[in-house]
């Protein structure tokens, strides 16, 4: 039933540098760009692969009021969400030569698969796993 994919809405202050650098930073594609539309400016990425989106809106998209202020609270905590790569390392050591605030797994390990996180252009952590850390959760 519900079974064709994933679509995040993220609420920023300017879409389009939101988009912008998750496309210069992660390397994913822009799917669709009206950051120029003044009604209903939102941009979306995605990876190449089309298996989900982050659709990412103004803070105002429904005007001003008590939403949009709750969306300009919300920036630096965003709803937690893990993107999945082929290889951890190699990923994380990537990221940071593009000039993003990454932190490495703890090599002690436990019962828990290796995971990365790093911090988007808003502050927010993200958590990166590869291949058998996304398996691990089912």
């Amino acid at each position: 039933m519900v079974d064709r994919g994933i679509m995040m809405a993220y609420y920023v202050p300017d879409p389009g540098a939101a988009a912008d650098w998750y496309r210069d930073r992660l390397g994913l594609r822009i799917l669709a760009d009206h950051r120029d539309q003044p009604s209903f400016r939102f941009v979306t990425v995605g990876p190449a692969s089309g298996g989900w989106r982050i659709v990412f809106g103004e803070v105002t998209v429904h005007g001003e009021g008590e939403l949009a202020d709750r969306f300009r609270a919300e920036l630096g905590f965003a709803p937690h969400y893990m993107l999945v790569c082929e290889d951890l390392g190699r990923t994380l050591g990537q990221l940071e030569a593009r000039g993003v605030e990454v932190e490495r797994p703890d090599p002690g390990g436990g019962d828990r698969p290796p995971m990365g996180f790093f911090k988007d252009l808003h502050g927010n952590a993200i958590t990166l796993v590869d291949e058998a850390g996304f398996s691990f959760f089912g």
